[in-house]
């Protein structure tokens, strides 16, 4: 089996390719990434056979076509504005495909490709990092066991207590956190989809430890694209998404976009044209690198209201994620980069039997997911509350 991981130099990415290499049954991992150097570096720090480094540019279609002839299954761990042409390569060389999520919009482009992806005898998943991702296998656990599912709630709270030096440590992609706080969120409600205005719907939420008591905010997710589409034969009406950013981060991002370095329009500085947001992620990269040890958290949660039997029900599926002491790599980067990991290799080995372009929730198996998912002490706790009339 040839699994090509794109983007797979990069802080999830590496992840991703991590945990590939400790299946046997693989027999040749591609770590594909425009930084050659980065990549050259990864694979000689894993110091496995199985593992070759490739540069690539994924808007070069005709390069990026020859890079995944032949494989398997393509993942991709870049940035998501480019998983539409990672898709369309792997449609043209009939490859499965993957990807870490499309924060709602470009999730939604790509399923419209369903016909195409199914044409070609491959299935394509929407998001499958941990939310959008975990949550979806959530998600997909409590409506299996509800004869009705009236509303999802997925809700993501985030801690991390790592000393660093840096004046601000994004969790993930900036990029992608930029849009969170920039783009309109969608509410999904009773066969519609409402935008919010960004950094609304506030809600003080409570988290198991560390996390524990924590701000959540609306914000644009893939889940709220794919889970009216996959549960609407259960008769969703409700989906919405809300995440507890750190506090401090919190603080400090919301105040630089209020200042403008959430805008991608340039502006004018000293006569050189400049794009605020750029600015911000090219200042955010350039900070060195630290080596310490991690101390975040991640609690993924999906509360599901429904009925079983005729008697309402609320489900709450958890993980409470911790950093992965044996790679020292972070909550965020493990639950992330290792479910892409897991589907990946489900669908090389014909776990994933379902061709489409879908959400998680629609063709990753639950129970061996979750197994698989605990390898790495990422443990599915459920909680079933049952209404008294």
């Amino acid at each position: 089996m040839h699994i090509v991981v794109a983007g797979g130099a990069g802080a999830m990415g590496r992840v991703t390719v991590r945990a590939l290499c400790e299946y046997d049954d693989i027999d040749l991992v591609t770590i594909a990434d425009y930084n050659e150097a980065r990549a050259q570096e990864l694979a000689a720090s894993l110091n496995s056979g199985k593992v070759q480094a490739r540069q690539i540019d994924v808007t070069n279609e005709e390069r990026l076509c020859q890079l995944i002839r032949g494989a398997d299954v393509v993942l991709s761990a870049v940035d998501y504005t480019f998983n539409l042409s990672i898709l369309q390569a792997c449609i043209r060389e009939k490859a499965h495909y993957a990807d870490l999520g499309g924060l709602f919009h470009m999730t939604r482009r790509l399923m419209s490709l369903h016909a195409g992806v199914e044409a070609a005898g491959i299935t394509a998943i929407m998001g499958m990092g941990g939310t959008p991702g975990i949550t979806n296998i959530l998600a997909r656990a409590a409506a299996d066991k509800l004869d009705r599912v009236e509303s999802m709630k997925v809700e993501l709270g985030c801690s991390d207590s790592t000393p660093s030096t840096a004046p601000l440590v994004a969790p993930y992609s900036i990029r992608t956190i930029l849009d969170e706080f920039t783009k309109q969120p969608q509410v999904y409600k009773d066969g519609e989809w409402y935008p919010q205005q960004p950094l609304s719907g506030q809600e003080e939420m409570i988290f198991p430890l560390p996390v524990g008591r924590a701000t959540a905010m609306y914000s644009l997710h893939s889940e709220c694209a794919t889970f009216p589409v996959s549960f609407q034969d259960k008769g969703i009406r409700s989906v919405t998404f809300k995440i507890a950013f750190p506090t401090d981060f919190m603080t400090k991002l919301t105040f630089l976009v209020t200042l403008g370095f959430g805008s991608d329009e340039p502006i004018t500085v000293r006569g050189v044209k400049v794009s605020p947001r750029e600015m911000l992620a090219k200042l955010l990269e350039m900070a060195p690198v630290e080596d310490v040890e991690p101390q975040d958290c991640d609690v993924l949660r999906v509360v599901t209201s429904g009925t079983a039997g005729g008697q309402q029900v609320e489900i709450t599926n958890q993980v409470v994620v911790l950093p992965y002491r044996r790679w020292n790599v972070g909550a965020g980067a493990l639950d992330t980069g290792v479910p892409l990991a897991i589907a990946g290799r489900m669908l090389a080995n014909g776990e994933i039997t379902r061709r489409g372009a879908l959400g998680p929730e629609l063709c990753v198996p639950v129970e061996p997911f979750f197994r698989e998912l605990a390898k790495y002490d990422m443990h599915v706790t459920e909680t079933r509350t049952l209404a008294v009339s």
